[in-house]
């Protein structure tokens, strides 16, 4: 049966030279409403049969043709910057032959581009491609990207969308967040993070991969500048095998940045705001020169957190990137480099109990909590400041060729570098032997991707893979300089805690997908994947760092290191005696767990999804798709440190969807507008969940867990001057399985260890509803918008919180049935629109928060480890990271 099914495929491969029915031609003009000509134009032909998508643009007379077009019904759409889309359909030979016209558009969109994307760069897309496309994806564009704020990363930006609930200690693009979509997570915010299957979803920049294939995380501070953003696209599950990276296992997200363009422009962007924010943003655009286009951008930002100590210290933080691209455009294909260099840091606040529970600062006499110092106390920066750095620097390539009118190969390189560092000084919570922190892992990754895609008169066949390599490492130092240690010289002091392992990280994939379409309404997408995962190993502390006198005994797995123990059964025994220890009682420690080991695992992920489209303005959609992904490894806990690598195995995700959507370009009262709805249910299994408690306390566990829900989105644009959006997920979410403290409640028992089952209990940090909904519109006067009020509301609903506690009586963290509030924001903006002839001002006012709501991102049950150096005795409250309070910005954009 088998080789039955290769035949079928080889022989619809070698058939690529089968001819479509005699192709027909496809011209026009793109107009204004005065009839002038509107030149360079991008201008889209999409074959409803093969979903194959041809671009061109219009010349100086505004003025396109498409050759070879096959006869079957098709789409063509037109974008030109500063006009409204204009979209049609194409069933008859009659169709072929029109004229387009654009209308200006009223409402003003914040993004600094101005000019027409270049059809092989990466325009963004419009809503007949989300109508085309088998799965759940919802696009942002500026309008709703805007609601984030002007000083707003590409963390917060993902708020917009349904089901997706964002968590972290800060305000601006600079500093760390968790994305938790439809219950899935990527990211890393300190406290909020890992109790859910960390590094569940895949991130990329440009159609390129930014998640560390080894530690599984997106440092969302390397993304600070929202303002050279295009366009947001979120795909809710693993997706189409042809799309799907290494860890889609809950989706995607593709953070599409500005685009080269058809005309020149440059454009200049600054904002001011509270606690001293401030952003300054920039793009510049070459134009078309020769087949070739380029565009430069990035911006600075620099300010204060809300969270103020009474000291007067405001955590300060700052960020900083820029971005190119060039593409060149040929009769057979383009060509296209890119690079980002991004950098965001700040100084990092601690969690601030809810409650008084007389944790006393010292020096002050205050008592830290939200009731008493207030609720947004931050701690003295003389007992506790950690600046915390993530930097990234991408560098990649893209080539598309055109072997034929129905062939097309395209290949992408990169090289992406990632780096973070953490400096604690005089931390008054740690204090004795590990009182500092000098982190600097860092991570180098080269990637290829490789596809082909042929059309056929009834299918679509795909077939590619990719290959990532990466070297990652592991280095982190806890030290006091009076027991010898010194962080930037690298120097283990009595007492310390270090680590410096390298791993090594390969995946390759393979992948297969037919998309048959029998018919223009209907696609069938059968699809495989082939992935393979190799993870390598070493423990280099003893080479990375030099030992101060009394430091060069210390407890280790490794036994070509010196080890220590009590007695034989102590894990770190052997001959060399005990380990040093330093005044406060703590060993010096080698965090690694062994010398090394190498691990390699496989998996096949079948898929198939399916999409009709009965009428013109509704696509009926389903699919079932199961994908695999490695446990994340790395820092002083994870696989091949803490959790003994024989444990390695692959997550795996079954993800279901069956949905709608629905696009009326003429409706009645609504005019053009989009919406959908879906269903989805994903089972993920065999996860790793390790986590470190605030004490420092490595727990590994593992489990499974459901989430399912709906997801529903609406857009409209009722008349030219009003948008509306709406967003909206349902969701419930528990653990099936869950043993926490090891591997399974039989080998626990056999073991001797203590071991909890958590069945049954919901997942940590999902909320049961999110909403968010806002209308903007445009005031005119003489045909021309002169202001534009924005309003929109977000909700985040009830979610369940975590506890380092331990429940039953067990001593051992894990989730509860406790939840935290659900809260809900209101925010108004005004934008005042000023142009000329060839260009133009924009003046924009935004008020975050305007009710002032005073509401926590985060909480969880607090064991007092993290605060027992001000209370040694409270346990069992609640520590939180409290949402930001009404902010107001004034932002001057200037475009020419």
């Amino acid at each position: 049966m088998v080789r039955k099914w290769l035949i079928c495929v080889c022989i619809a491969l070698f058939c690529g030279g089968v001819s479509f029915a005699a192709g027909t031609q496809v011209k026009g003009k793109v107009v204004d409403a005065s009839g002038a000509s509107i030149p360079y134009a991008a201008v889209t032909l999409t074959d409803l049969a093969s979903n194959k998508a041809t671009h061109t643009t219009t010349g100086a007379d505004g003025q396109f043709v498409f050759n070879d077009v096959a006869s079957g019904p098709q789409i063509i759409s037109i974008e030109k910057s500063g006009f409204e889309s204009f979209t049609q359909r194409i069933s008859s030979a009659e169709d072929r032959l029109f004229t387009a016209t654009l209308h200006v558009a009223a409402l003003d969109e914040s993004v600094v581009v101005r000019g027409t994307v270049d059809p092989e760069a990466r325009p963004m897309p419009t809503r007949e491609d989300v109508m085309l496309m088998p799965d759940t994806v919802r696009v942002l564009d500026r309008k709703q990207l805007d609601a984030a704020g002007p000083v707003a990363g590409g963390a917060q930006m993902l708020a917009a969308t349904p089901g997706t609930n964002v968590v972290g200690y800060g305000q601006t693009g600079a500093t760390k967040y968790t994305v938790i979509m439809n219950g899935l997570q990527q990211g890393w915010a300190g406290e909020a993070t890992s109790f859910i299957g960390s590094g569940s979803l895949g991130v990329t920049y440009d159609g390129i991969p930014v998640a560390d294939p080894a530690t599984g995380l997106w440092q969302s501070a390397t993304m600070p500048q929202s303002l050279v953003i295009q366009d947001v696209q979120v795909t809710y599950g693993p997706g189409e095998a042809a799309d799907r990276g290494y860890f889609d296992v809950g989706g995607r997200i593709e953070f599409t940045p500005i685009q080269p363009t058809e005309e020149r422009h440059l454009s200049v962007a600054v904002t001011d705001g509270p606690y001293g924010q401030q952003n300054f943003a920039f793009v510049g655009n070459t134009g078309s020169f020769k087949g070739w286009s380029t565009v430069l951008g990035g911006g600075l930002g620099r300010g204060d957190d809300f969270r103020v100590a009474p000291d007067g210290f405001g955590n300060p933080t700052k960020n900083g990137s820029v971005y190119g691209k060039t593409v060149k455009s040929f009769s057979a294909g383009s060509l296209a480099f890119g690079t980002l260099y991004s950098k965001g840091g700040g100084y990092r606040p601690t969690v601030i109990p809810t409650t008084d529970v007389n944790l006393i600062e010292p020096g002050t006499g205050i008592h830290f909590s939200q009731a008493t110092c207030g609720f947004y106390c931050a701690l003295p920066y003389a007992d506790y400041n950690k600046y915390d750095t993530n930097e990234m620097l991408m560098a990649y390539a893209r080539q598309r060729m055109f072997l034929s009118h129905t062939s097309t190969l395209e290949n992408s390189a990169w090289f992406t570098h990632i780096r973070r560092f953490h400096r604690r000084n005089q931390d008054a919570l740690a204090g004795g032997s590990q009182l500092n922190e000098y982190n600097n892992p860092h991570s180098n990754m080269f990637g290829d991707q490789l596809g082909f895609t042929q059309v056929l008169p009834y299918n679509t066949v795909s077939f590619g893979g990719y290959l990532i390599h990466e070297v990652y490492n592991t280095h982190n130092l806890f030290y006091n300089p009076i027991d010898g240690g010194n962080g930037p010289q690298q120097i283990v002091g009595i007492g310390s805690k270090f680590r410096s392992g390298y791993f090594q990280q390969d995946n390759v994939t393979f992948f297969a997908q037919d998309d048959i379409h029998p018919i223009a309404r209907i696609h069938i997408i059968p699809s495989v994947r082939v992935d393979g995962f190799s993870t390598s190993y070493s423990d280099q502390a003893q080479r990375d760092f030099t030992f101060a006198a009394g430091a060069q005994v210390y407890a280790t797995h490794c036994a070509l290191y010196p080890q220590t123990g009590s007695s034989a059964s102590d894990p770190y025994y052997n001959v060399f005696g005990p380990p040093s220890v330093s005044p406060d009682g703590n060993p010096t420690k080698d965090q690694g767990s062994l010398c090394g080991a190498h691990e390699s695992r496989s998996a096949v992920e079948p898929g198939i999804d399916a999409s009709v489209m009965p009428k013109d303005w509704l696509t009926i959609y389903g699919g079932y798709d199961t994908t695999y992904r490695s446990p994340e490894l790395g820092g002083g806990g994870g696989q091949f440190q803490s959790v003994n690598p024989t444990y390695y195995q692959l997550a795996e995700g079954a993800y279901a969807q069956f949905g709608a959507k629905v696009h009326f370009m003429h409706a009645p009262g609504l005019r053009n507008f989009i919406a959908g709805v879906n269903y989805f249910h994903n089972n993920y299994t065999n996860q790793e969940i390790d986590f470190e408690t605030a004490t420092g306390v490595e727990e590994s566990g593992g489990g499974n867990s459901v989430y399912q829900g709906v997801d529903a989105f609406f857009d409209a644009d009722p008349q030219s001057n009003i948008h509306f959006f709406f967003n909206f997920a349902g969701e419930t979410t528990n653990f099936t399985k869950y043993i926490q403290g090891g591997p399974s409640l039989a080998e626990c028992t056999a073991q001797g260890l203590t071991c909890v089952s958590y069945a049954n209990i919901p997942v940590s940090y999902v909320p049961n509803i999110t909403l968010n909904t806002g209308i903007y519109y445009g005031i005119q006067y003489h045909n021309r918008t002169i202001i534009e009020p924005r309003f929109w509301v977000e909700t985040t609903g009830k979610q369940y919180i975590w506890s380092n506690n331990g429940i039953l009586n067990s001593g051992i963290a894990g989730p509860t049935n406790t939840s935290m509030p659900a809260y809900t924001t209101a925010n108004l903006a005004f934008n005042a629109p000023i142009d000329f002839e060839k260009q133009s001002f924009n003046l924009r006012v935004d008020m975050m928060n305007i009710g002032n709501s005073q509401y926590n991102e985060y909480e969880y049950i607090s064991s007092g480890g993290y605060f027992a150096a001000l209370n040694p005795n409270a346990n069992g409250y609640i520590n939180a990271y409290p949402g930001a309070p009404r902010t107001i910005y004034g932002t001057i954009t200037y475009q020419f």
